[in-house]
């Protein structure tokens, strides 16, 4: 099993990961409920008064990225997440450790390039002020910023789960 001094450092990191991935679940029930109030309150002024909120459209295009990408790791940590499990479970235990390393090293990798290249993406967009072509003034980096906020916390995840892999705390992945 792992070591007396990495029990500590992985039941610490994976607190870390729980409460963020409670706050991305959080952020994102905020954004539907937002949403949601938004498009009935855009639907009512319509019909009762023939005057929309202006720019609704445009804004959910900006809110709908969040709740996309904001899942992203809390549906990794509760083995939700896309897996070919069809070798996986056929494998004795000893070699699904590998997998499951193997699995989390290119999960971990493929997260990284995705955060710093949405990140560039969002930063560029935040940098220049792009705005939507819309009735009224919207920052395009608003909704940019969910793809890498996104990605950073199940990279996040995936290192959690390389650690404890690692550290033979396997029980820990899901």
């Amino acid at each position: 099993m792992g070591s007396k001094g990495s029990g500590g450092f992985v039941d610490g990191f994976k607190w870390i990961l729980d409460k963020s991935d409670r706050a991305m679940i959080n952020l994102t029930g905020f954004v539907l409920v937002f949403l949601t109030v938004m498009i009935v309150v855009d639907v009512s002024l319509r019909t009762l008064f023939n005057s929309p909120l202006p720019a609704s459209a445009e804004s959910t295009e900006l809110m709908m990225p969040y709740i996309a990408f904001c899942t992203l790791a809390y549906t990794l940590s509760i083995g939700s997440h896309v897996r070919i499990s069809l070798l996986a479970e056929r494998l004795p235990a000893k070699y699904r450790v590998h997998l499951e390393w193997l699995a989390s090293a290119v999960g971990f990798g493929f997260c990284v390039l995705l955060t710093y290249m949405s990140w560039a993406f969002f930063w560029e967009s935040f940098i220049i002020h792009e705005e939507m072509l819309a009735v009224i003034k919207l920052p395009w980096w608003v909704g940019k910023f969910a793809m890498p906020l996104g990605f950073f916390f199940i990279s996040l995840r995936y290192l959690f789960n390389l650690v404890a892999v690692t550290t033979g705390r396997i029980e820990q992945v899901k």
